[in-house]
């Protein structure tokens, strides 16, 4: 922004320098003054520069600075993107899978807590959506109150991408099942029409090979 050339101190000075300059050559003694006036002259056309092409100069400098630090911000953006999808990708099932891997994975889940499930329905799916196939599976069971709280912790924090979007829990009304409930499970899954990081970054395979063996060693430290 240019300064106030009517308010600015620095010009006003300047403005009563000239009128005694111009005093002093009226009485005839212009020499005495000479070298004041070729330095308040100097720093009056460093004054205009300054105004001038030097604010100009420095404006530009300033947008060239400020596309760099947008530049900057943009790829911190891209890199961050890039590891979290590297690292959520891989989380999903392929859809080549979609009709068992669901299946699999609550059996699975179901072994490991020796509770038997019985599957209502058929697998219901969802693939409106342009990017994804979301597969859901309700699932029935019975198991104690403590054990169905651990089981639902199990679920939400798998590595895998399986939730729980829904469930019901009622206690059971035999006698000989005191203590137990009857609950029914909402498990969902969604699928990617296609997984584009292999494609979208030449060294994907290099990361991926490097995360295999970092979670390698890390087995390998935890064993011991």
């Amino acid at each position: 922004m240019a300064p106030n050339l009517k308010t600015n101190k620095f010009v006003e000075d300047l403005k009563k320098g000239f009128l005694d300059m111009q005093t002093v050559a009226q009485e005839g003694n212009f020499k005495l003054f000479l070298k004041q006036f070729i330095a308040v002259l100097v720093v009056f056309l460093a004054f205009k520069f300054m105004s001038g092409k030097f604010a100009e100069k420095i404006s530009n400098f300033e947008g060239q600075m400020e596309a760099i630090r947008v530049q900057q911000t943009s790829e911190q953006e891209y890199q961050a993107n890039k590891k979290k999808l590297i690292s959520l990708e891989p989380r999903f099932p392929d859809v080549s899978s979609k009709n068992e891997w669901l299946l699999s994975q609550i059996l699975g889940m179901f072994k490991a807590e020796e509770v038997t499930p019985q599957m209502e329905g058929t697998q219901a799916e969802d693939s409106s959506n342009a990017s994804y196939i979301a597969t859901s599976l309700r699932v029935n069971a019975e198991m104690p109150f403590d054990q169905f709280a651990n089981f639902l912790a199990k679920v939400e924090n798998k590595e895998e991408f399986v939730k729980i979007s829904e469930f019901s829990l009622t206690k059971s009304p035999e006698a000989e099942k005191l203590g137990s409930n009857k609950v029914s499970f909402r498990f969902n899954t969604i699928f990617p029409k296609e997984k584009i990081a292999k494609s979208l970054f030449k060294d994907y395979d290099k990361i991926m090979k490097e995360k295999e063996e970092a979670a390698k060693k890390a087995a390998v430290k935890e064993g011991k």
